[in-house]
Protein backbone atom coordinates (compact mmCIF):
# COMPACT_ATOMS: atom_id res chain seq x y z
CA UNK A 1 0.00 0.00 0.00
CA UNK A 2 2.88 2.58 0.69
CA UNK A 3 4.35 1.58 -2.54
CA UNK A 4 1.06 2.45 -4.35
CA UNK A 5 0.87 5.62 -2.77
CA UNK A 6 4.50 6.66 -2.89
CA UNK A 7 3.89 5.84 -6.99
CA UNK A 8 0.37 7.54 -7.54
CA UNK A 9 2.24 11.15 -5.36
CA UNK A 10 5.12 10.38 -8.08
CA UNK A 11 2.63 10.44 -11.27
CA UNK A 12 0.78 13.36 -9.43
CA UNK A 13 3.66 15.42 -9.47
CA UNK A 14 4.64 14.29 -12.70
CA UNK A 15 1.52 15.28 -14.23
CA UNK A 16 1.48 18.72 -12.71
CA UNK A 17 5.19 19.44 -13.62
CA UNK A 18 4.24 18.80 -17.50
CA UNK A 19 0.89 20.60 -17.07
CA UNK A 20 3.27 23.57 -16.13
CA UNK A 21 5.79 22.64 -18.65
CA UNK A 22 3.43 23.23 -20.80
CA UNK A 23 2.97 26.65 -20.32
CA UNK A 24 6.92 27.70 -20.68
CA UNK A 25 6.99 28.38 -24.43
CA UNK A 26 4.19 30.64 -24.63
CA UNK A 27 5.39 32.19 -21.93
CA UNK A 28 8.94 32.53 -23.60
CA UNK A 29 7.80 33.86 -26.72
CA UNK A 30 6.19 36.75 -24.53
CA UNK A 31 8.62 37.41 -22.66
CA UNK A 32 10.35 37.99 -26.35
CA UNK A 33 7.84 40.24 -27.54
CA UNK A 34 7.89 42.43 -24.57
CA UNK A 35 11.62 42.77 -24.89
CA UNK A 36 11.87 43.39 -28.76
CA UNK A 37 8.70 46.40 -28.31
CA UNK A 38 10.84 47.69 -25.10
CA UNK A 39 13.60 48.03 -27.58
CA UNK A 40 11.87 49.23 -30.20
CA UNK A 41 10.13 51.98 -28.06
CA UNK A 42 13.43 52.89 -26.64
CA UNK A 43 15.10 53.55 -30.00
CA UNK A 44 12.33 55.75 -31.21
CA UNK A 45 12.68 57.82 -28.14
CA UNK A 46 16.35 58.24 -28.48
CA UNK A 47 16.08 58.89 -32.64
CA UNK A 48 13.39 61.81 -31.77
CA UNK A 49 15.62 63.52 -29.29
CA UNK A 50 17.79 64.09 -32.20
CA UNK A 51 15.03 64.60 -34.89
CA UNK A 52 13.52 68.10 -34.88
CA UNK A 53 9.85 68.10 -37.11
CA UNK A 54 10.18 70.92 -39.82
CA UNK A 55 6.28 71.10 -38.95
CA UNK A 56 7.35 72.36 -35.49
CA UNK A 57 9.87 74.89 -36.43
CA UNK A 58 9.36 78.75 -36.68
CA UNK A 59 8.98 79.38 -40.51
CA UNK A 60 11.50 82.52 -40.52
CA UNK A 61 9.59 84.61 -42.34
CA UNK A 62 11.63 87.40 -41.33
CA UNK A 63 15.19 85.69 -42.16
CA UNK A 64 16.51 86.71 -45.43
CA UNK A 65 17.77 83.69 -45.72
CA UNK A 66 14.06 82.12 -46.37
CA UNK A 67 12.43 84.72 -47.76
CA UNK A 68 14.94 86.25 -50.15
CA UNK A 69 17.43 83.46 -51.11
CA UNK A 70 16.11 80.42 -53.21
CA UNK A 71 16.30 77.10 -51.56
CA UNK A 72 18.64 75.83 -53.82
CA UNK A 73 20.94 78.72 -53.12
CA UNK A 74 20.31 77.97 -49.88
CA UNK A 75 20.90 74.15 -49.58
CA UNK A 76 24.04 74.56 -51.19
CA UNK A 77 25.51 77.22 -48.63
CA UNK A 78 24.61 74.72 -45.85
CA UNK A 79 26.39 72.05 -47.53
CA UNK A 80 29.36 74.29 -47.71
CA UNK A 81 29.10 75.41 -44.53
CA UNK A 82 28.91 72.00 -42.72
CA UNK A 83 31.51 70.50 -44.96
CA UNK A 84 34.56 69.05 -43.21
CA UNK A 85 38.07 70.98 -43.96
CA UNK A 86 41.76 70.73 -42.48
CA UNK A 87 42.49 72.35 -39.11
CA UNK A 88 45.59 74.50 -39.69
CA UNK A 89 46.15 74.28 -35.71
CA UNK A 90 46.59 70.77 -35.30
CA UNK A 91 48.86 69.87 -38.64
CA UNK A 92 50.46 66.27 -38.32
CA UNK A 93 54.11 65.18 -38.57
CA UNK A 94 55.37 64.94 -42.25
CA UNK A 95 57.08 61.90 -41.44
CA UNK A 96 53.64 60.36 -40.19
CA UNK A 97 52.47 57.06 -41.44
CA UNK A 98 49.02 58.72 -41.84
CA UNK A 99 50.48 62.33 -43.28
CA UNK A 100 49.56 62.61 -47.03
CA UNK A 101 47.61 64.60 -49.52
CA UNK A 102 44.08 65.11 -48.00
CA UNK A 103 45.52 64.15 -44.49
CA UNK A 104 48.55 66.94 -43.58
CA UNK A 105 46.52 67.96 -40.47
CA UNK A 106 43.06 66.88 -38.15
CA UNK A 107 39.76 66.88 -40.33
CA UNK A 108 36.92 69.32 -38.14
CA UNK A 109 33.37 70.09 -39.44
CA UNK A 110 31.99 73.49 -37.81
CA UNK A 111 28.27 72.59 -36.34
CA UNK A 112 27.16 76.20 -34.75
CA UNK A 113 25.22 76.54 -37.73
CA UNK A 114 22.65 73.80 -36.09
CA UNK A 115 22.32 75.95 -33.13
CA UNK A 116 20.85 78.59 -35.19
CA UNK A 117 16.66 77.77 -34.96
CA UNK A 118 14.68 74.78 -35.09
CA UNK A 119 13.84 75.57 -39.10
CA UNK A 120 18.00 75.36 -40.02
CA UNK A 121 18.51 72.29 -37.72
CA UNK A 122 15.86 70.54 -39.31
CA UNK A 123 16.85 71.08 -42.93
CA UNK A 124 20.56 70.25 -41.85
CA UNK A 125 21.12 67.97 -38.91
CA UNK A 126 21.57 64.97 -41.57
CA UNK A 127 24.15 66.81 -43.48
CA UNK A 128 26.90 66.50 -41.68
CA UNK A 129 27.35 63.01 -41.74
CA UNK A 130 25.79 62.40 -45.33
CA UNK A 131 28.49 65.10 -47.24
CA UNK A 132 31.41 64.04 -45.66
CA UNK A 133 33.69 61.07 -46.17
CA UNK A 134 34.09 59.74 -42.54
CA UNK A 135 37.45 57.66 -42.00
CA UNK A 136 38.42 54.84 -39.98
CA UNK A 137 42.12 53.75 -39.43
CA UNK A 138 44.00 49.87 -39.13
CA UNK A 139 45.99 51.07 -37.63
CA UNK A 140 48.70 53.48 -36.99
CA UNK A 141 45.91 56.34 -36.76
CA UNK A 142 47.00 59.94 -36.40
CA UNK A 143 46.84 60.93 -32.12
CA UNK A 144 43.98 61.37 -30.24
CA UNK A 145 41.94 58.62 -33.01
CA UNK A 146 41.11 55.50 -31.40
CA UNK A 147 42.05 52.02 -33.45
CA UNK A 148 38.85 50.31 -35.01
CA UNK A 149 36.91 53.33 -33.78
CA UNK A 150 33.01 53.06 -35.17
CA UNK A 151 32.51 56.14 -37.75
CA UNK A 152 30.67 58.68 -35.52
CA UNK A 153 31.12 56.96 -31.94
CA UNK A 154 28.87 54.75 -30.11
CA UNK A 155 26.54 57.18 -28.45
CA UNK A 156 22.48 57.14 -29.15
CA UNK A 157 22.64 60.58 -30.95
CA UNK A 158 25.74 58.90 -33.48
CA UNK A 159 23.78 55.22 -34.29
CA UNK A 160 21.24 57.72 -35.50
CA UNK A 161 23.67 59.81 -37.64
CA UNK A 162 25.52 56.70 -38.71
CA UNK A 163 22.22 56.10 -40.87
CA UNK A 164 22.85 59.00 -42.77
CA UNK A 165 26.67 57.87 -43.99
CA UNK A 166 27.18 57.58 -47.67
CA UNK A 167 31.27 57.11 -47.32
CA UNK A 168 33.76 55.23 -45.99
CA UNK A 169 37.16 55.52 -46.19
CA UNK A 170 39.43 52.43 -44.80
CA UNK A 171 42.83 53.00 -44.28
CA UNK A 172 44.03 49.07 -44.21
CA UNK A 173 46.93 47.66 -43.53
CA UNK A 174 47.34 44.30 -45.78
CA UNK A 175 47.26 41.66 -42.77
CA UNK A 176 43.68 43.53 -41.55
CA UNK A 177 42.67 43.71 -44.92
CA UNK A 178 43.49 39.72 -45.61
CA UNK A 179 42.50 38.46 -41.86
CA UNK A 180 40.42 35.63 -42.27
CA UNK A 181 38.84 36.09 -38.78
CA UNK A 182 39.04 39.32 -37.73
CA UNK A 183 40.15 42.42 -39.86
CA UNK A 184 38.10 43.37 -42.83
CA UNK A 185 35.69 40.38 -41.94
CA UNK A 186 34.04 41.78 -38.54
CA UNK A 187 34.44 45.41 -40.55
CA UNK A 188 32.08 44.56 -42.80
CA UNK A 189 29.53 43.07 -39.48
CA UNK A 190 29.22 47.13 -38.98
CA UNK A 191 27.46 47.56 -42.51
CA UNK A 192 24.27 46.67 -40.63
CA UNK A 193 24.55 49.77 -38.02
CA UNK A 194 25.54 51.69 -41.50
CA UNK A 195 25.13 51.10 -45.11
CA UNK A 196 26.92 53.68 -47.00
CA UNK A 197 27.28 53.52 -50.86
CA UNK A 198 30.67 54.36 -51.64
CA UNK A 199 33.21 52.47 -50.07
CA UNK A 200 37.32 53.25 -50.09
CA UNK A 201 40.05 51.24 -49.50
CA UNK A 202 43.33 52.73 -49.14
CA UNK A 203 46.57 50.98 -48.67
CA UNK A 204 49.59 52.91 -48.19
CA UNK A 205 53.32 52.43 -49.16
CA UNK A 206 53.73 51.30 -45.29
CA UNK A 207 50.94 48.79 -45.08
CA UNK A 208 52.32 46.41 -47.59
CA UNK A 209 53.44 42.96 -45.97
CA UNK A 210 57.12 43.88 -44.92
CA UNK A 211 57.37 46.99 -46.25
CA UNK A 212 60.48 47.86 -44.22
CA UNK A 213 62.83 45.71 -46.00
CA UNK A 214 61.61 46.24 -49.64
CA UNK A 215 59.89 42.81 -50.14
CA UNK A 216 58.08 42.76 -53.18
CA UNK A 217 54.88 43.73 -52.78
CA UNK A 218 51.14 41.59 -53.51
CA UNK A 219 48.08 41.58 -53.92
CA UNK A 220 45.14 38.69 -54.01
CA UNK A 221 41.48 39.40 -53.29
CA UNK A 222 40.64 35.72 -54.24
CA UNK A 223 43.09 33.77 -52.00
CA UNK A 224 42.92 32.76 -48.30
CA UNK A 225 46.06 34.47 -46.18
CA UNK A 226 48.54 36.10 -47.09
CA UNK A 227 49.10 36.90 -51.32
CA UNK A 228 52.65 35.73 -52.95
CA UNK A 229 53.95 37.74 -55.81
CA UNK A 230 54.84 34.38 -57.54
CA UNK A 231 51.42 32.42 -57.42
CA UNK A 232 48.50 34.81 -58.34
CA UNK A 233 44.73 33.85 -58.59
CA UNK A 234 43.62 33.20 -62.32
CA UNK A 235 41.21 35.38 -63.71
CA UNK A 236 38.75 32.31 -64.02
CA UNK A 237 39.25 31.66 -60.41
CA UNK A 238 36.50 31.75 -58.06
CA UNK A 239 36.82 33.82 -54.44
CA UNK A 240 37.60 31.44 -52.08
CA UNK A 241 35.52 31.41 -48.82
CA UNK A 242 37.75 33.23 -46.08
CA UNK A 243 39.13 35.72 -48.67
CA UNK A 244 38.54 39.32 -47.95
CA UNK A 245 36.95 39.44 -51.95
CA UNK A 246 34.47 37.08 -50.94
CA UNK A 247 33.12 39.27 -48.11
CA UNK A 248 31.40 41.64 -50.43
CA UNK A 249 29.12 39.19 -50.62
CA UNK A 250 27.65 40.41 -46.92
CA UNK A 251 27.43 44.15 -48.26
CA UNK A 252 23.77 45.20 -49.31
CA UNK A 253 23.89 48.73 -50.96
CA UNK A 254 27.16 49.99 -51.85
CA UNK A 255 27.04 51.42 -55.46
CA UNK A 256 31.02 52.33 -55.30
CA UNK A 257 34.18 50.38 -54.40
CA UNK A 258 37.59 52.52 -54.73
CA UNK A 259 40.95 50.28 -54.01
CA UNK A 260 43.81 53.55 -53.83
CA UNK A 261 47.59 51.75 -53.89
CA UNK A 262 50.49 53.57 -53.14
CA UNK A 263 54.17 52.81 -53.20
CA UNK A 264 57.51 54.13 -53.81
CA UNK A 265 58.29 55.44 -57.73
CA UNK A 266 61.10 52.39 -57.73
CA UNK A 267 58.42 49.65 -57.15
CA UNK A 268 56.29 51.76 -60.10
CA UNK A 269 56.87 48.37 -62.13
CA UNK A 270 55.52 45.87 -59.30
CA UNK A 271 52.30 47.90 -58.31
CA UNK A 272 51.54 48.12 -62.22
CA UNK A 273 51.22 44.10 -62.76
CA UNK A 274 48.83 44.61 -59.50
CA UNK A 275 46.80 46.81 -61.26
CA UNK A 276 46.72 44.67 -64.51
CA UNK A 277 45.41 41.71 -62.51
CA UNK A 278 42.87 43.95 -59.89
CA UNK A 279 41.32 45.36 -62.97
CA UNK A 280 39.77 41.89 -64.04
CA UNK A 281 37.95 41.39 -60.07
CA UNK A 282 34.06 41.00 -60.30
CA UNK A 283 32.72 41.33 -56.57
CA UNK A 284 29.44 39.65 -56.21
CA UNK A 285 27.23 41.72 -53.61
CA UNK A 286 25.00 40.31 -50.97
CA UNK A 287 21.83 41.82 -53.04
CA UNK A 288 22.10 39.78 -56.30
CA UNK A 289 24.16 42.73 -57.86
CA UNK A 290 28.07 42.66 -59.06
CA UNK A 291 30.81 45.39 -58.71
CA UNK A 292 32.21 45.99 -61.85
CA UNK A 293 35.63 47.65 -63.12
CA UNK A 294 35.31 50.83 -64.37
CA UNK A 295 38.81 51.08 -66.41
CA UNK A 296 37.92 54.86 -67.52
CA UNK A 297 38.11 56.33 -63.62
CA UNK A 298 41.44 54.56 -62.90
CA UNK A 299 43.51 57.55 -61.51
CA UNK A 300 47.59 57.97 -61.31
CA UNK A 301 48.94 60.23 -59.18
CA UNK A 302 51.83 61.00 -56.95
CA UNK A 303 53.50 62.96 -54.51
CA UNK A 304 56.89 63.73 -52.86
CA UNK A 305 57.18 63.35 -48.90
CA UNK A 306 59.89 62.69 -46.05
CA UNK A 307 61.12 59.79 -45.26
CA UNK A 308 58.74 57.86 -42.87
CA UNK A 309 60.74 57.93 -38.94
CA UNK A 310 63.09 55.21 -38.96
CA UNK A 311 61.38 53.82 -35.98
CA UNK A 312 58.85 52.39 -38.13
CA UNK A 313 55.77 53.56 -36.84
CA UNK A 314 57.11 53.72 -32.89
CA UNK A 315 56.94 57.67 -32.62
CA UNK A 316 53.28 57.60 -34.36
CA UNK A 317 52.24 54.87 -31.57
CA UNK A 318 53.81 57.09 -28.77
CA UNK A 319 51.43 59.51 -29.95
CA UNK A 320 48.28 57.67 -29.30
CA UNK A 321 50.30 56.14 -26.04
CA UNK A 322 50.53 59.42 -24.95
CA UNK A 323 46.63 61.00 -25.62
CA UNK A 324 45.25 57.54 -24.24
CA UNK A 325 47.74 57.87 -21.09
CA UNK A 326 46.20 61.16 -21.13
CA UNK A 327 42.86 60.07 -21.07
CA UNK A 328 42.62 57.24 -18.71
CA UNK A 329 44.73 59.04 -15.61
CA UNK A 330 43.33 58.90 -12.35
CA UNK A 331 44.26 59.13 -8.88
CA UNK A 332 45.09 56.87 -6.03
CA UNK A 333 44.02 56.25 -2.40
CA UNK A 334 47.21 57.98 -1.39
CA UNK A 335 46.44 61.00 -3.55
CA UNK A 336 49.17 59.99 -6.69
CA UNK A 337 47.90 60.74 -10.34
CA UNK A 338 48.47 56.81 -12.12
CA UNK A 339 47.46 55.75 -15.66
CA UNK A 340 44.29 53.28 -14.94
CA UNK A 341 44.68 51.78 -18.22
CA UNK A 342 48.15 51.54 -19.71
CA UNK A 343 48.40 50.33 -23.22
CA UNK A 344 51.76 48.62 -24.23
CA UNK A 345 53.83 49.31 -27.14
CA UNK A 346 53.44 47.75 -29.67
CA UNK A 347 56.05 44.61 -29.94
CA UNK A 348 56.34 45.25 -33.64
CA UNK A 349 57.97 48.66 -33.38
CA UNK A 350 60.32 47.78 -30.67
CA UNK A 351 62.05 44.71 -32.44
CA UNK A 352 61.99 47.45 -35.29
CA UNK A 353 64.28 49.29 -33.73
CA UNK A 354 66.76 46.66 -32.46
CA UNK A 355 67.03 44.34 -35.61
CA UNK A 356 70.21 45.21 -36.99
CA UNK A 357 68.93 44.08 -40.61
CA UNK A 358 66.34 45.98 -41.31
CA UNK A 359 67.53 48.64 -43.24
CA UNK A 360 67.89 52.85 -42.92
CA UNK A 361 65.28 54.39 -44.57
CA UNK A 362 67.65 56.92 -46.06
CA UNK A 363 68.39 54.74 -48.90
CA UNK A 364 64.92 55.79 -50.50
CA UNK A 365 65.93 59.44 -50.63
CA UNK A 366 65.16 61.32 -54.00
CA UNK A 367 68.40 61.51 -56.34
CA UNK A 368 69.07 65.55 -57.01
CA UNK A 369 70.57 66.59 -59.62
CA UNK A 370 73.86 67.56 -58.28
CA UNK A 371 74.89 64.01 -58.13
CA UNK A 372 75.91 61.09 -55.71
CA UNK A 373 77.93 63.94 -53.87
CA UNK A 374 75.30 65.24 -52.71
CA UNK A 375 73.17 62.31 -51.05
CA UNK A 376 76.03 61.09 -48.57
CA UNK A 377 73.87 58.63 -46.71
CA UNK A 378 72.75 56.72 -49.78
CA UNK A 379 76.24 55.26 -50.27
CA UNK A 380 76.73 54.69 -46.44
CA UNK A 381 73.01 52.80 -45.85
CA UNK A 382 74.33 50.38 -48.68
CA UNK A 383 77.77 49.98 -47.71
CA UNK A 384 76.79 49.49 -44.30
CA UNK A 385 73.43 46.95 -44.78
CA UNK A 386 75.51 44.86 -47.64
CA UNK A 387 74.38 43.93 -50.76
CA UNK A 388 72.79 41.02 -49.62
CA UNK A 389 70.49 42.40 -47.38
CA UNK A 390 69.07 45.17 -50.22
CA UNK A 391 66.36 42.91 -51.71
CA UNK A 392 65.26 46.43 -54.22
CA UNK A 393 67.82 48.41 -54.25
CA UNK A 394 66.28 51.96 -55.70
CA UNK A 395 69.97 52.26 -57.83
CA UNK A 396 69.55 49.32 -59.08
CA UNK A 397 66.08 49.74 -60.64
CA UNK A 398 67.19 53.22 -62.57
CA UNK A 399 70.52 52.36 -63.98
CA UNK A 400 71.64 54.91 -66.68
CA UNK A 401 69.22 57.01 -65.45
CA UNK A 402 70.30 57.53 -62.02
CA UNK A 403 73.32 58.04 -63.79
CA UNK A 404 71.93 61.05 -65.90
CA UNK A 405 70.63 62.45 -62.31
CA UNK A 406 67.20 61.69 -63.59
CA UNK A 407 64.42 62.61 -60.55
CA UNK A 408 61.94 59.82 -59.95
CA UNK A 409 59.49 62.54 -60.20
CA UNK A 410 60.48 63.15 -63.56
CA UNK A 411 60.73 59.82 -64.49
CA UNK A 412 56.64 59.51 -63.31
CA UNK A 413 55.63 62.58 -65.14
CA UNK A 414 57.21 61.39 -68.25
CA UNK A 415 55.25 58.81 -67.57
CA UNK A 416 52.00 60.81 -67.33
CA UNK A 417 51.03 60.93 -63.67
CA UNK A 418 49.78 63.53 -62.14
CA UNK A 419 51.63 64.92 -58.98
CA UNK A 420 49.82 66.53 -55.71
CA UNK A 421 51.65 69.47 -53.95
CA UNK A 422 49.87 70.18 -51.46
CA UNK A 423 51.79 67.46 -48.86
CA UNK A 424 55.27 68.62 -49.94
CA UNK A 425 57.37 70.29 -47.14
CA UNK A 426 61.06 71.66 -47.65
CA UNK A 427 63.06 68.75 -46.95
CA UNK A 428 66.67 68.14 -48.28
CA UNK A 429 65.51 63.97 -47.96
CA UNK A 430 62.56 63.02 -49.75
CA UNK A 431 60.36 60.28 -50.73
CA UNK A 432 58.15 60.29 -54.45
CA UNK A 433 55.36 58.21 -53.92
CA UNK A 434 53.19 56.25 -56.66
CA UNK A 435 49.62 55.91 -55.95
CA UNK A 436 47.10 53.88 -58.52
CA UNK A 437 43.24 54.54 -57.72
CA UNK A 438 40.98 51.84 -59.06
CA UNK A 439 37.20 52.16 -59.26
CA UNK A 440 34.22 49.47 -59.00
CA UNK A 441 30.30 49.94 -59.81
CA UNK A 442 27.50 48.27 -59.45
CA UNK A 443 25.28 46.95 -61.57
Amino acid sequence: MKEEAKLSSVKGLLRKTLKYIAYIPPLLLLFDLIYALTIAIRRTRRSNMFQVQIQDAIPQHASPLYNKIPPEIRNTIFRLALTAYGDPTRKYRPAAHYYRPGFTCAHKIDTNLLLTCRRVYAETARLPASINEHTSWYFRPPPGIGKNEVPLGKSPGARVRQRDLRTIHVFAQQFWLEGAHGGFTGFVRLWNIARPTHLKITIRHSDWWWWEVGEPIALDAKREGRPSAQHYSRPSDLFEPESWGARFRDIEGLDVLQLELETLEYKKTELDAIVDRVQGWQFPLGDSRVLLPNASKTKRTGWVGVPIDQNFGFTDDIDNFVTDAAENTGTDDDGTVSNQELIPLPQESLAAQTDPTLLNHNFLVEVSADGPDSVPSVSHSIEEAGPSEIPNDPRANHGTELKGFTTPRQRLEAAGVVFDDSASVPSNETCTYYVVTLTWEAH
